[in-house]
């Protein structure tokens, strides 16, 4: 097992420390992701076509057409596939152990079902990880989707208890561009104890950060399960406000306050623009 190392990630001071530094999440490395075309300049071309009527000919239809949906194509953001097997992180990935505890350890593995995940292991450890996208991403028009599995759940943890909050897993969504006082909003897609499936709430550190639970205790230990979000959806009902693009993906695993141990993997981590 290869343990992360840290790195010069920066964050905000503390209240409730793992949220709060959270807050203050600045990436110092980029994907390399392939751009997206947004829906506006898609919607254009194909508008164009239309005007033109008969004067466009069927081969310059099926070229722009081809164009739109190259352009429309899944994109994959998490890079674990471009690590090889016992790294301990992809390329790009940066880490930043919550303030006073140790990271997690990681390592990329062989994986039957993905070919290769990345597996975190806490024991009584708390750390952010995450990568920062080469091209912010418009979420008003896709969807996220990824695949994620719990080993080792947690069961003493409450979310919304300061002394218990913690989660083997945790999806975070970084909206908006990185800068030296930035401030993102996070949106973590968690999974909980108790707590029923849907269970949304704002974290008790900072407005700018919000806990959705996907999954919980009655979920399968074990076994990979895919989650597919609407993020601009998400975002409006956490925070309020239209959303911003996302910046970058990240993942979470604590198990410093029960203190317990967790294992859990992630898998593919894909953004699925919608042709509207």
């Amino acid at each position: 097992m290869v343990e992360s190392t840290p790195s010069s990630l920066s964050y905000g001071g503390s209240i409730h420390q793992k949220h709060k530094e959270a807050s203050g999440w600045r990436l110092g490395s980029r994907d390399t992701s392939n751009s997206l075309v947004t829906s506006r300049i898609v919607n254009e071309q194909l508008r164009n076509i239309a005007l033109a009527g008969s004067g466009i000919t069927l081969a310059c239809v099926v070229l722009v057409t081809s164009l739109a949906a190259a352009n429309w194509a899944d994109v994959r953001l998490d890079r674990i596939g471009q690590a090889a097997v016992g790294d301990a992180l992809p390329p790009g990935w940066q880490v930043r152990p919550v303030r006073g505890q140790k990271a997690p350890m990681t390592r990329v593995v062989q994986d039957d079902t993905h070919g290769q995940a990345l597996r975190f292991e806490a024991r009584g450890q708390a750390a952010f990880f995450g990568n920062e996208l080469k091209d912010a991403i418009d979420v008003s028009n896709g969807r996220l989707r990824w695949s994620w599995r719990v080993d080792k759940p947690l069961a003493n943890a409450v979310l919304q208890d300061a002394a218990r909050d913690d989660s083997p897993a945790r999806l975070m969504v970084i909206f908006g561009r990185q800068g030296l006082f930035a401030r993102p909003r996070i949106l973590f897609y968690t999974w909980g104890h108790a707590e029923p499936r849907g269970t949304s709430f704002a974290s008790r550190a900072s407005d700018r950060m919000h806990v959705i639970v996907l999954r919980n205790r009655e979920d399968p230990i074990g076994t990979w399960l895919t989650e597919q979000r609407d993020l601009d959806a998400d975002y409006r009902a956490a925070f309020g406000a239209s959303s911003q693009n996302m910046g970058g993906i990240g993942f979470m695993s604590d198990t410093e306050n029960v203190p317990s141990h967790g294992i859990a993997l992630l898998g593919p981590v894909h953004w699925m623009p919608s042709f509207r």
